[in-house]
Order: structure tokens, then C-alpha cells, then sequence
């Protein structure tokens, strides 16, 4: 903060002409004085507050707690009057107490000495550049210059918080920009990252689908095997089948028949037999010219 702004946060010409213009007032009530009256305000000025006086005393003496407790005293006796409220609200603003000061300072406002309305404005300016807030220091100083144009300090207090806030306007910007980058810049990465797992995935799946084939070809391969074996095995049981079947639908010879068969075929030829065939045959055939014509005679043999 500027030396500038600090004096004009610890001046000490505020606090006792509002006390003054306070005192007149108070003055012309307690002492049932009256502006028409010639000698009203040398009996006014006379009768100045011993315990404000000691307040001032002790402020510009960096005594605060000595100062606040003359100020307790003078509101003990006149009453919580804005103006001390004002004055109050510098010996805090010096003694770091920006809280209880801000309070004393917007009682300040509500006086009805345009002097001290300005001034409390003014210091509310000053608390909220202490904070770094620019644009209610910027409000406040506006309202002070609206009471009081000719406020020179409010004039240079008000440039220089415009300024800060510019350049906090500025920065944050840029942080935001950088900010914004950044989320970008992570975001591509995380897709980046992303493909990569996909395409990994993707190869993955890919050894996965042709080990997966090579095994259901093996399988196919086996159950053509197992078929193949099955068929032949099938047609091995129908061609017995079918031979059983066969031999059982041929006809069952009747006992005796199937031993007379074998007598008939085992009984010799008889000599008589085969003459008999022999005259068929020469019977048969129209061609008999010079052939012998066999005479029959008696068999000496059994052939």
C-alpha cells in the first residue's frame, strides 16, 4: 500500500473538527445557548471536551488503549454520537483492529456533518484496500468524492485502486487462461491415454478372438474326427445288422430234408443212367448221319 493511502488512513485533521462541530451543537443544547445569542460560539469553544482532547493526545502519541479510553469516557457523558464514532473508528484502524473499525466508520456515515460522512467514506475506502478489495475501495471512494468533490486523497486512492484492479483483472485472466490450458492439456492427455488403453484393449481382443477360433477349429476338427468315427462305426453295426437280418429271413430247412439233400447228391452215377441220356441226346440231334449208333450191351463194371 502506498505512503500516500497510509497517511490518508492515519490523518489526524478529521478528528477534531467534527468534534468541534459536535461540540457546537451540544453546546447550544446543554447551555441553552442560541445562534442569535453574540456570544454564543466563544462560550461554544470554551467549553471543548477535556476527555476528547486527551483521545487526540494519546492517538498522536500511538497510546491507543489510552486514547479509546478517553473516547469511553466522552461517550459516557455525551451519548454515542457519530462523530465519536468516527474518531473511535481511526484509533482502531491504527491499533489493526479493521473489524471493530469498519463498524465505528459506517456509524460514521450516518452523521449529519457532510465533513464527517466524507471522511468515514473515505477510511471505508482505505479498509477495503487493506483487504485488496478493489471494487468495493472503488465504491466507497466514489461515495466520499459525491460528498466531497474537493477530497484530494479520495481522488489519488481511487486512481490507484482503479489501477489494481486492472491489474488483478489482468492476472486473473491469465490464471484463468493458464487454468483453462492446463485443463485442456489434461484432457488430451487423458484421451490420449484413453486410445492407448482402447488400442490395447482392442489387441487384446483380437489375440483373444483368434485363440478363441483356433480352439472352436480344433473343436470343429475334433467333431468331424468324432462324427467320421461314428459313421463308420454306424455303418459297421448296419452291415451286421443287415447280415443277421439276411440270414435270418432265409428259409429254415425241415430236419430230415436238408439229410436227404446230401443222400441224393451223394448217390453214383448208373451206367444204365447215362445210356438213357445219351439216346436223348441223339434223339434230339438232326444230325445223325455216320455217326455209331452205340449198341447196348451188359456192363461188366460198376464205374
Amino acid at each position: 500500500m502506498s505512503s500516500k493511502l497510509g497517511a490518508a488512513a492515519l490523518t489526524l485533521t478529521l478528528l477534531a473538527p467534527p468534534l468541534a462541530s459536535s461540540l457546537s451543537d451540544w453546546a447550544l443544547e446543554k447551555l441553552g445557548l442560541v445562534e442569535d445569542d453574540p456570544g454564543w460560539l466563544p462560550m461554544a469553544l470554551a467549553n471543548t471536551d477535556a476527555d476528547v482532547d486527551r483521545a487526540i493526545a494519546a492517538y498522536e502519541a500511538g497510546n491507543y488503549d489510552d486514547a479509546l479510553e478517553a473516547l469511553d469516557r466522552a461517550e459516557k457523558r455525551r451519548g454515542e454520537r457519530a462523530e465519536l464514532r468516527y474518531d473511535r473508528g481511526l484509533v482502531l484502524f491504527a491499533s489493526g483492529d479493521l473489524e471493530g473499525a469498519q463498524a465505528a466508520f459506517l456509524r460514521g456515515t450516518e452523521s449529519k456533518d457532510p465533513q464527517v460522512q466524507a471522511s468515514s467514506q473515505f477510511e471505508l475506502g482505505n479498509l477495503a484496500m487493506e483487504g485488496e478489495d478493489w471494487a468495493m475501495a472503488i465504491e466507497q471512494y466514489k461515495k466520499c468524492l459525491r460528498i466531497q468533490p474537493d477530497h484530494e486523497d479520495a481522488k489519488w486512492n481511487l486512481e490507484l485502486a482503479m489501477e489494481r484492479k486492472r491489474q488483478a483483472d489482468e492476472e486473473q485472466e491469465k490464471q484463468d487462461q493458464e487454468n483453462e490450458d492446463q485443463q485442456d492439456g489434461e484432457q488430451d492427455q487423458d484421451q490420449e491415454d484413453q486410445q492407448g488403453e482402447d488400442g490395447e484393449q482392442d489387441e487384446q481382443d483380437g489375440e483373444q478372438d483368434q485363440q478363441d477360433q483356433g480352439e472352436q477349429d480344433q473343436q470343429d476338427q475334433q467333431d468331424q474326427q468324432d462324427q467320421g468315427e461314428q459313421d463308420e462305426q454306424d455303418g459297421e453295426q448296419d452291415q451286421q445288422d443287415q447280415g443277421e437280418q439276411d440270414q435270418q429271413d432265409q428259409p429254415q430247412q425241415q430236419p430230415g430234408e436238408e439229410e436227404q439233400e446230401q443222400e441224393q447228391q451223394a448217390q453214383p452215377v448208373q451206367a444204365g443212367d447215362i445210356d438213357a441220356a445219351l439216346e436223348e441226346l441223339d434223339r434230339a440231334d438232326p444230325f445223325m448221319f455216320g455217326r455209331p449208333r452205340p449198341t447196348r450191351g451188359e456192363v461188366k463194371e460198376d464205374w
